[in-house]
């Protein structure tokens, strides 16, 4: 048990392997964003679902210059002049 949560194994050969379920991609995100929690050594409740917001941010772009990405955020919250 950690932080007061129940760990439970899968058997992805018994339960995960028919149908349309998308469980590796869960579990990728999960690994990815406990790598990246442990070394903030500990979140508060209160900024946890911003850690979280952060990280699959990070996670769905992670293939992609974040640069690029946020630049055309940005460019795209200035109204058009003409």
């Amino acid at each position: 048990m950690c932080c007061g949560y129940r760990q439970l194994k899968v058997d992805h050969g018994k339960r995960f392997s028919t149908g349309k379920v998308f469980i590796n991609g869960l579990e990728g995100f999960w690994s990815y964003a406990k790598e990246r929690l442990t070394k903030h050594h500990g979140v508060s409740k209160e900024k946890l679902p911003l850690y979280l917001e952060k990280m699959e941010f990070r996670y769905n772009n992670r293939n992609t210059l974040i640069f690029h990405v946020l630049a055309e955020y940005l460019a795209n919250l200035v109204p058009d002049i003409l």
